[in-house]
């Protein structure tokens, strides 16, 4: 190559350089502009927006909306914002028709032919939104789903968040569905369904143990005081998965219809159950356990002894009766954990 031929070439790059960063410096300058555009949309359309929130009659917002060249965009911002500062915002009639009016033809398409991302985003705000008409369309694109990947994950939480039970059914298809995504999936539903759907998993007449499971898990954080005796059935269940599962529910549901029921547990030879037993006893002040749990302070695995100590404290006497254990207790580890509860007890006063 002689010298003229490398200074074309030196050229040829730098003017094509040049060129792609004046491309990309017109790509943003457009971008900011219409960016810029949106936004004055916004502001110049949030006060009619909120008026008709509170009024629909008030039709100036929507002549205003369709007068604006970004309407989709701009009331899909309108939308989203109300919904996430607004209690119970998602389930506003009017929320449901704009979207339904507006942004329902859209999100079809971009369904179909939109990107990864794209299609995440919609279904994110077809949840947010409760865009009910799109229901078969999320239905047909679950059925042709033969992976549980972030997709079908969403498209599970979204049919959910329309009252949807074929969100939990689909589940069944794939044996590793996280109880997550089932304990997702019954939060999202109206109660009515809701309490019908726990109470099928609790029967599990269909076998999923992750379903049943799931149920027990939301049962227990979501305090539905309504199904504890079907928990403290499964207590007895011959699955320890199972027993944990519910001695869970019981811990967040603080209460016991019959605290006998607990015993076998602080001499169970899993010592998850021990521990969890233990927090029970605290948690519900069982001071008929309060022996049991000063010999588990005893205990060989540290989490039993840890959550054995923990408890004692929630008595009213709990600091004596650890003064006392942490002298008088056989157990040398016993005694290291009740004094460092007493220790930290004396400080707390402090």
């Amino acid at each position: 190559m002689n010298l003229s031929h490398l200074w074309i070439l030196i050229a040829s790059l730098f003017i094509g350089q040049l060129a792609l960063l004046l491309i990309l410096a017109w790509r943003k300058q457009q971008s900011n502009k219409r960016e810029a555009a949106i936004g004055q949309e916004y502001d110049a359309l949030i006060e009619s927006f909120s008026s008709y929130m509170m009024d629909p009659s008030d039709d100036r917002f929507i002549a205003g909306l369709q007068a604006s060249p970004y309407r989709l965009v701009v009331l899909e911002r309108l939308l989203n914002h109300y919904v996430s500062v607004t209690k119970a915002g998602a389930d506003s009639p009017a929320v449901s028709y704009l979207s339904e009016q507006f942004l329902a033809n859209r999100y079809a398409k971009l369904l179909k032919r939109g990107n990864w991302a794209m299609r995440m985003n919609t279904l994110y705000f077809i949840e947010d939104f409760r865009v009910a008409s799109l229901v078969p369309l999320l239905k047909e694109k679950l059925a042709k789903s033969s992976k549980l990947d972030q997709e079908t994950q969403q498209l599970i939480r979204t049919l959910a968040s329309l009252n949807e039970t074929v969100a939990i059914s689909a589940l069944a298809k794939y044996p590793d569905a996280p109880a997550r995504l089932y304990i997702d999936v019954f939060k999202r539903l109206d109660e009515l369904t809701k309490l019908d759907e726990l109470d099928a998993a609790l029967k599990n007449e269909t076998g999923n143990e992750t379903l049943k499971h799931s149920a027990v898990s939301y049962i227990g954080m979501a305090g539905m005081t309504l199904f504890l005796p079907r928990i403290e059935e499964e207590l007895q269940n011959p699955d320890m998965e199972m027993r944990i599962q519910a001695l869970k529910a019981i811990l967040h549901l603080q209460y016991m219809n019959a605290p006998g029921a607990l015993a076998p547990f602080f001499h169970s030879t899993a010592w998850p159950e021990r521990m969890f037993a233990a927090q029970i006893a605290g948690k519900l002040q069982l001071s008929r356990y309060k022996e049991t749990l000063s010999e588990l302070l005893g205990d060989p695995v540290w989490w039993v002894r840890y959550s054995s100590a923990e408890a004692l404290t929630q008595f009213s006497e709990g600091d004596i009766v650890l003064a006392h254990l942490a002298e008088s207790h056989p157990d040398r580890y016993a005694r290291d954990m009740a004094n460092q509860w007493k220790t930290a007890l004396l400080g707390s006063e402090q």
